[in-house]
């Protein structure tokens, strides 16, 4: 259930119903806001439960929750999150764009050093963050933090954790797989849509699982283009389609290796090529969000 505090309740008060729900066995997660405060309530809640917190000090409502989430729900947490750190920031007004880079080892802990690297690499403009799929990665590329997109790897390289909408996944189920990762507290939430997939292995951008999604979470979403796109001619019109759609970033693959060489991984774009794919994802989401 969510409990929600009357205006400007005092905090002392929002402390007397935490305390009480936690003295009742429930597990409590306050959100506060300029004028109200939430709180979510986990556990097996009875209609007693609801009556008894009902008649509490400064409560101004008990909403019992359906869905099979709460911490993810708009329910708990009406404003939009924003995810920010060093690798920018996933779900503001901007778009996030991200870059896997192949073609270059970064399986060391600290890397290759900047001056190792190509200068537009190792600046990293015009993208956010670099991204890994490796459960070994450095903290940075160039001037790029690098995020972690294996569900395995080391704690300390995930500050984010990206959960993956399966294939056959409706909305609900993809939130409720968040709702499990924020009931740990240990790191932000990021939902990442990896597409659905058709027999053939073939994949497609779900627009209605972003749209559903975006009404009923609060998270921020993350489209991984060059999984659903699979051929790099594909990148730029899911990349632009999925900012259309209401997602908050993407992410591409760009190939920085040895010049003329061919990458071995597919929906691989030339670094110029994913510089003018994200520059084009980022005036999709200025238009879009006027």
């Amino acid at each position: 259930m969510v409990v929600v505090m009357e205006t400007e309740a005092p905090d002392s008060a929002v402390e007397a119903v935490i305390a009480h729900l936690v003295e009742s066995g429930f597990d409590v997660h306050r959100s506060s806001g300029q004028t109200r405060t939430l709180l979510g309530v986990v556990g097996d809640v009875t209609p007693d439960d609801v009556a008894v917190v009902r008649e509490l000090m400064f409560v101004a409502e008990v909403v019992r929750v359906s869905e099979p989430y709460k911490l993810a729900s708009r329910r708990f947490r009406q404003a939009s999150t924003v995810v920010e750190g060093s690798w920018g920031s996933i779900g503001g007004e901007r778009p996030w764009v991200a870059v896997e880079l192949i073609g270059l080892s970064v399986s060391s802990d600290d890397g290759p050093p900047s001056t190792e690297l190509p200068y537009e690499v190792a600046a990293g403009r015009p993208f956010d963050a670099a991204v890994s799929r490796s459960r070994n990665a450095p903290e940075s590329v160039g001037a790029l933090t690098c995020l972690q997109l294996h569900p395995n790897a080391r704690e300390r390289e995930k500050p984010i954790a990206f959960v993956e909408r399966a294939p056959s996944w409706g909305a609900n189920s993809w939130i409720g797989a968040a709702e499990r990762e924020l009931s740990r507290r240990e790191r932000s939430v990021v939902l990442l849509e990896a597409g659905g997939e058709y027999p053939n292995g073939a994949r497609t951008l779900e627009v209605a699982a972003i749209a559903r999604a975006k009404i009923r979470t609060h998270l921020p979403i993350v489209v991984d283009v060059p999984t659903i796109a699979q051929r790099a001619r594909y990148c730029a019109a899911v990349a632009c389609a999925a900012i259309g759609a209401g997602a908050d970033g993407v992410i591409l693959r760009a190939w920085v290796g040895r010049e003329g060489a061919t990458p071995r991984v597919p929906a691989t774009l030339s670094w110029l090529d994913a510089v003018s794919v994200a520059e084009r994802v980022r005036a999709i989401g200025a238009a879009v969000r006027q």
